[in-house]
């Protein structure tokens, strides 16, 4: 008899998270390998996705391959499915799946964030993007890529952190702790702030996020004030969203996630904080729901 296996794979621009589940919803394997951002590269894409399947699948010996045995079928949200030239040469390369369902990484994530129910998700971290799920629509807003966009992100929290330290170093601004520190990070050495500066893609800006983050935790004036800029523009993404909805009398349940989210969510305003909700699942166990919900319809 032949075996039916449902692969959620949750590909970002730092990593590739894939689950898999039998037909009972068990589960039998999960991994974790490197980036697939298709909008960078669908070849690196899919050899990261293979290499955490392969792992994943191992110590159940399944193969990819063994189609007498499985019928493997996939769902997975992939970071730059907006690029459609990126998306199209994606699901056109040969694969072993039976089904194969791709979306962006915010539609899986909010998925499992709400088991499969209506709801919105924001997304914090080295990006930023709101995305929800209204009766079976989905609609996004922002994280169209840096720098911009992802307003009020990690990578623009360190871009602005930037940006206040020159100002500083060319007397426009007044000194602080933060701008102090973050010229530290740089060794005091202005030509090293600059060529690093000029070259740093949204990753390396995030890593100074963690200094705006313990400045502000420490009531520093500047990084105070960055760090409400940032909850206005996550308070904004939510707006947007529900403005999206055909009733938008009430906002739907919202999921804050992400590595700023935690830092962020005290200076949000009241009307988004009355409706946050912890996410139920991540957003692999999103991509086995999708592609569940997509065989039960062909089904039906």
């Amino acid at each position: 008899m032949i075996q039916d296996i449902f692969i959620g794979v949750d590909g970002g621009g730092t990593k590739t998270k894939v689950r898999i589940e039998d037909s009972e919803g068990n589960l039998l394997g999960q991994a974790i390998n490197g980036p697939s951002n298709i909008r960078f590269s669908v070849d690196s894409a899919w050899h990261s996705i293979y290499q955490a399947l392969e792992e994943a699948l191992k110590p159940k010996q399944i193969s990819l391959d063994d189609k007498t045995k499985f019928r493997l079928h996939a769902g997975m949200g992939l970071a730059g499915c907006e690029m459609q030239e990126a998306y199209e040469d994606f699901i056109h390369r040969p694969h072993p799946f039976t089904t194969l369902h791709v979306t962006s990484d915010a539609h899986i994530a909010c998925m499992g964030a709400h088991k499969g129910k209506d709801g919105a998700i924001i997304i914090v971290g080295t990006g930023v993007v709101g995305y929800q799920i209204d009766k079976g629509k989905g609609s996004r807003v922002s994280g169209w890529g840096f720098p911009y966009d992802d307003i009020g992100s990690g990578a623009w929290l360190g871009l602005e952190a930037v940006r206040l330290t020159f100002q500083w170093l060319d007397h426009r601004a007044e000194k602080s702790p933060l701008v102090e520190d973050v010229f530290a990070f740089f060794n005091q050495d202005m030509s090293h702030l600059i060529t690093w500066s000029n070259r740093a893609n949204a990753t390396e800006f995030a890593r100074l996020a963690p200094l705006v983050i313990n400045h502000c935790q420490q009531e520093e004036a500047a990084a105070v004030r960055l760090m409400k800029k940032a909850a206005h523009a996550i308070d904004r993404i939510a707006v947007a969203l529900n403005k999206m909805r055909m009733n938008h009398e009430e906002m739907l349940p919202c999921s804050l996630v992400g590595g700023i989210a935690p830092f962020i969510e005290p200076w949000l305003n009241e009307a988004l904080r009355a409706h946050l909700v912890p996410r139920e699942a991540d957003a692999n166990v999103g991509a086995i729901l999708m592609v569940r919900e997509c065989m039960m319809q062909k089904i039906i």
